[in-house]
């Protein structure tokens, strides 16, 4: 009987963990509401800190695609193309920094559905929003995509 009552336990903590979300209130609420994608630059040397970024602009009047992204204020965020849902996750925010310069007032590191190893990388203003690798990314270590969307 005491072995049955902690297995109830440890599923009722597994799950309430499984569950965890961070609502946008307060700063993260800058978040709340649908940006859309407007372009894409990808940096092909990221990993060179000794010069300037050689990028290309990739922009979204000449894509084929539309991407959008929806946060929502109970604490999920939807991922979209050409208005069809990609996939909804879970939010819970790993960092968060105030910037206090340029665009962006902000810059948070979000996991999705509390993973660590599913990060997004989230540079914030009024109506700009600034992404590391969403929606386009790539697989070699040393490029870059920064997707810049502007809030509907």
């Amino acid at each position: 009987m005491k072995s049955l009552r902690f297995i109830l336990l440890f599923f009722c903590i597994t799950a309430i963990a499984a569950c965890e979300k961070d609502k946008l209130e307060g700063d993260m609420s800058i978040l709340i509401g649908t940006w859309n994608w407007t372009e894409t630059y990808e940096v092909s040397n990221y990993c060179d800190a000794d010069s300037l970024w050689n990028y290309q602009l990739i922009d979204s009047t000449h894509a084929n695609n539309r991407y959008a992204l929806e946060f929502l204020e109970k604490g999920k965020v939807i991922f979209y193309t050409n208005d069809a849902i990609i996939w909804k996750e879970r939010i819970t925010f790993e960092s968060k920094n105030v910037m206090g310069y340029g665009p962006y007032a902000y810059h948070f590191v979000i996991l999705l559905n509390n993973n660590a190893n599913n990060k997004m990388d989230v540079w914030v203003g009024q109506d700009s929003l600034l992404l590391n690798d969403f929606p386009k990314d790539t697989d070699d270590n040393c490029s870059g995509m920064f997707n810049h969307f502007i809030r509907q």
